[in-house]
């Protein structure tokens, strides 16, 4: 039984042996998927086509094909497409197994104690940052938007910002350009020349502090994590009344780099 057997046709009308087109479709399955990231969130049969230089009609019946096993869904209006539940599962589990999580865990635990304020782990993905792990920490009040599964653009935020400082200049500039760098509130970076100032200053700092660039009246301060070969693979932040965190940055910068070196560490990282 061959999978995927609506794809066998090519453009010219010619049936390929199945064993080498099903390799072909599923290679070329993967790389719509894979190209949302870069185009999306929501993405034209259109875009996608232009994007990896196929024919219209075989970009049609792959989606047809992927929808049907919900990796890709409709957007309400019906002409774009976004990324299924399927994918959301698969990522769930896949998350569920990251070393970073497991290594960084009870170090969040630890600093979530020490300054009592709620810590978050974050690594990228896209164009965004995912929050793959929460310490919480007994407040009279919910003041944080993001959860596990949560994302925040890369340049609003302290883990994003610290994953966002790693990439190239050139890389930052086509960010921006792409993105256009929409702001979450008035305090937000909204202009390349100050998210340029502000990468240059978490380079130099080691750590971001982020002043209700998210939600009015949070701050949140974050550091890099980083693996054994030096690659920044994931961030850290703890957040809280953005007063307090004014009014203590050095010491809460301090325990927040400090943490994020310790996991570091753990993960083989030699400075």
């Amino acid at each position: 039984m061959t999978l995927y057997p609506n794809l066998l046709q090519e453009e010219n009308g010619e049936t390929e042996l199945p064993n080498r087109n099903t390799i072909q479709s599923i290679s070329r399955a993967m790389d719509i998927l894979q190209a949302f990231p870069v185009l999306g969130p929501e993405v034209s049969i259109t875009s996608l086509a232009n994007h990896l230089g196929l024919n219209k009609a075989t970009v049609c019946r792959i989606l047809a094909t992927l929808e049907s096993q919900g990796f890709i869904t409709h957007t309400t209006e019906g002409r774009r497409y976004r990324l299924g539940v399927s994918l959301f599962e698969l990522g769930a589990y896949y998350q569920s197994q990251l070393d970073v999580r497991r290594q960084a865990l009870p170090f969040l635990q630890a600093l979530s104690t020490k300054v009592n304020e709620t810590a978050f782990l974050c690594v990228r993905d896209g164009n965004f940052v995912l929050c793959v792990e929460r310490v919480d920490v007994q407040k009279d009040f919910e003041h944080f938007a993001l959860r596990v599964g949560g994302r925040l653009p890369l340049h609003c935020g302290a883990a994003p910002r610290i994953i966002l400082s790693e990439f190239e200049d050139q890389e930052i500039a086509h960010y921006a350009k792409q993105t256009g760098l929409p702001p979450t509130t008035p305090r937000s970076i909204s202009t390349l020349e100050k998210l340029m100032e502000d990468v240059n200053k978490t380079r130099r700092l080691g750590y971001v502090l982020s002043d209700e660039d998210v939600t009015p009246g949070i701050s949140s301060i974050g550091a890099p994590v980083r693996d054994y070969s030096g690659e920044v693979v994931a961030a850290i932040s703890v957040s809280g009344m953005a007063g307090f965190f004014r009014d203590h940055l050095t010491e809460l910068a301090q325990e927040v780099k400090r943490t994020a070196m310790l996991i570091s560490e753990n993960m083989g990282y030699r400075n």
